[in-house]
């Protein structure tokens, strides 16, 4: 529920248990200055907030006119009025007022009952206030880890470029000791690319506003991208990378860029975690209406007691950590974030020293008539 939706929804509630003729609610804007934030039984213009409303927010006491007009500073037709202030906690937050079309004095009954919504009313309007203030700065980070991590993937990709180029003899041929320096430069410059892609990852799946738009996706077509990307150190490492894709072409609602990060995160996990001349398996089917993709691998496996902590944040197996040096422990957290994002799910099946399988469903797309 969003700001508008409560303010809307104390005004009602206000309106309703005070029978009265119309409601609204002013909160503070700039310069600690009310400003109208919602109201009912007004015509669909902002009222004022000058007058009995200011007044009863900054006194931090109810206040009630039975004056006609705009003596009293009331609305245009309203001949009382009784407004009690808002408070969040430990601060003022504006004023909750009720109006009717007649002159009459509001009980203590009714200053009683109107000061208990307000209160109620303010827990609620801070509450979705520093909800939204939370999700400005969420989005401020992620924007800013996205420009930061873009900035620093060119030159660390050039620098692993160059360096790899050194170590395959490019440059000349290499003392032993040459070639140990160069190959913890090169260890060192793929932890530092892991990190920031998996950075650069994160910030786009929590600031919606940095991804495309979604749409519909072709599964086989995602996964031979991710195929055709990490082939390469499938075999560089003497892997066996094979894919099935399914005959019928499937299509699930997401974006082309969340899709394939899944798909690289899962099958680029498959190459990193298992031993030379092992295999990994990519196969794409139809189940029911959904588009299930299934990654296998040969490797080292994932103990029983680290299963339920894969899709934490920064969270690796203990084998994980001592298999391979290199990782960040955000892959999987990022997958999870984008798989249920696109209603799907995800299931992991894995054996110490055999290997691991996840399989991903998604609710299949299908082009309306």
């Amino acid at each position: 529920m969003n700001l508008k939706d409560v303010v809307e929804h104390l005004a009602s509630a206000a309106k309703e248990i005070l029978a009265a003729d119309a409601a609204a609610v002013f909160l503070e804007a700039e310069g600690k200055a009310l400003a109208f934030a919602g109201g009912v039984g007004f015509p669909d213009v902002p009222l004022p907030a000058q007058g009995l409303p200011q007044e009863a927010a900054q006194r931090q006491e109810p206040l009630q006119a039975e004056e006609v007009g705009e003596k009293a500073g009331l609305p245009e037709g309203m001949r009382a009025a009784l407004c009690v202030p808002l408070v969040v906690p430990g601060e003022p937050l504006g004023a909750l007022c009720v109006y009717r079309r007649e002159p009459c004095a509001f009980s203590e009954r009714d200053v009683a009952c109107l000061r208990a919504l307000a209160k109620l009313g303010g827990m609620a309007i801070g509450a979705v206030q520093d909800l939204a203030e939370q999700e400005r700065i969420e989005a401020a980070k992620a924007r800013f880890i996205h420009v930061a991590t873009h900035e620093l993937r060119s030159p660390i990709t050039v620098a692993q470029s160059l360096v790899r180029n050194v170590l395959k003899g490019y440059a000349g041929p290499l003392t032993d000791q040459q070639r140990d320096v160069f190959s913890r430069i090169s260890g060192r410059l793929d932890f530092l690319e892991t990190l920031v892609n998996d950075l650069l990852d994160l910030a786009a799946s929590r600031a919606p506003e940095l991804a495309e738009k979604e749409g519909p996706v072709a599964i086989n077509a995602s996964v031979g991208r991710a195929v055709l990307l990490l082939d390469p150190r499938a075999e560089e490492k003497g892997l066996s990378l094979t894919v099935q894709r399914c005959k019928e072409e499937l299509a699930v609602w997401a974006t082309e860029e969340g899709m394939d990060r899944i798909f690289v995160n899962l099958i680029g996990n498959a190459i990193k975690y298992t031993p030379p001349g092992g295999q990994v398996t990519v196969v794409v089917r139809k189940v029911g209406d959904e588009a299930q993709v299934e990654v296998s691998d040969t490797g080292i496996g994932i103990p029983e007691e680290a299963i339920p902590h894969l899709f934490e944040e920064f969270y690796r197996a203990p084998n994980a950590r001592a298999f391979n040096a290199v990782g960040t422990g955000l892959g999987l957290a990022i997958v999870k974030e984008l798989v249920d994002r696109y209603r799907g799910r995800i299931e992991v099946k894995s054996r110490v020293g055999e290997g691991t399988t996840f399989t991903i469903s998604f609710p299949l797309w299908r082009k309306s008539a």
